[in-house]
């Protein structure tokens, strides 16, 4: 009989992405095995999971709220819903592995009363209240940096689990000729630098007004630029070229000079393990996580870091070539060691799905 996983894990890419790469490296490993994925509606799961092939379950989006207001009154109304909803979607479910995100409390909570074991994955050096309460209930805790492994007493240090496709990068025997393919399927000159500018999944208002006040201004390079798949797209150029959103990461990578992003856990691994150099903003909001992951790359000589207050149209126009030139310069002292993550974790889950079994079969003896 198949084994079936529920992977969870939505609404940006930052919890996408992982849980791809794990379901992914889970049918490698297992053929048989079947994953499924938990998500919410009108969110960017249901443009990534279907098109990679997976089932992409529905449930009611749960956000902790911050401040004490009538609408945060109903929050426990709707963890409630949420949990029920979660709880079908785990019918017949073996093993439940979560990245965090709007849809992963519920889950766990639902996990928890159906006796559906596990495992978490935690990506930040500050872990989200979804971990938190997740962590109480798994069998297994994996977890990126080592302070949370330390702070977390027997979670296994896996690292961050990236797409094959990107991870691949770091063993290209010829780097330069994948790049100018790259350039050629992108529609983009193979004579001028290349900068690739994401505000995450979402897009960032404040990036894309500053790129768009500085672009007049930026000469001499190639800018390729998501604007997030909510936001207006701003018009075509002979040397700028606006998306939605990047669809293909590894296409992005392979072709850029540089990097304009937000800090996000996934995207700094990514960057670690292809050795590229970039310019980091981190959100201006959250725990705070995003400075501490920008400064783990700025520490290697792997990237500027630059306040979302303090990024601005003239600060752009007077950094671009420098940090153009500094990206140029830059060796990478070692690729990252998250290139075999997602298959650590497909191994960890098979363990539980092994434990599970065997525990199985002794209550019919």
């Amino acid at each position: 009989m198949s084994q079936r996983i529920l992977l969870a894990g939505g609404g940006t890419a930052g919890h996408i992405e992982p849980a791809l790469a794990v379901a992914d490296e889970i049918r490698k490993q297992s053929p048989t095995a079947v994953c499924e994925f938990l998500g919410t509606d009108g969110a960017l799961e249901e443009l990534l999971v279907p098109s990679r092939g997976y089932k992409l379950n529905i449930i009611n989006k749960v956000v902790l709220p911050r401040t004490l207001n009538f609408p945060s009154l109903l929050f426990p109304i709707r963890l409630i819903n949420s949990v029920i909803q979660a709880m079908r979607a785990l019918k017949d479910i073996d093993l439940l592995i979560g990245f965090g995100g709007y849809v992963s409390a519920s889950a766990y909570l639902a996990a928890f009363i159906k006796r559906v074991p596990i495992i978490i994955h935690e990506a930040n050096a500050k872990p989200g209240w979804a971990n938190r309460l997740g962590r109480n209930f798994a069998k297994i805790a994996a977890v990126n940096f080592e302070n949370v492994r330390r702070d977390w007493p027997g979670a296994v240090l896996t690292g961050m689990p990236i797409k094959e496709s990107i991870s691949a990068l770091s063993k290209l025997a010829d780097p330069r000729s994948n790049q100018i393919k790259s350039l050629k399927t992108l529609g983009l000159s193979t004579d001028l630098p290349v900068v690739a500018i994401f505000g995450g999944s979402q897009g960032s208002l404040h990036i894309n007004k500053v790129v768009a006040e500085a672009l007049p201004r930026l000469k001499n390079v190639q800018i390729i630029h998501a604007v997030g798949i909510k936001n207006d797209l701003p018009q075509a150029d002979t040397n700028y070229h606006p998306m939605p959103y990047f669809r293909d990461m590894a296409a992005i990578y392979s072709c850029a000079d540089l990097l304009i992003t937000r800090s996000g856990a996934v995207t700094c691994s990514e960057l670690a393990a292809v050795g590229k150099f970039a310019i980091l903003i981190p959100l201006p909001h959250g725990n705070g996580e995003q400075v501490d992951n920008a400064d783990a790359l700025a520490a290697k000589g792997a990237a500027i870091r630059v306040s979302d207050e303090d990024f601005s149209a003239e600060w752009l126009v007077a950094n671009l070539n420098s940090a153009l030139e500094r990206a140029q310069r830059f060796k990478p002292a070692q690729t990252s060691e998250n290139v075999n993550s997602a298959a650590r974790i497909a191994e960890l889950a098979f363990e539980v799905l092994g434990s599970k079994s065997k525990a199985g079969n002794s209550g019919n003896d």
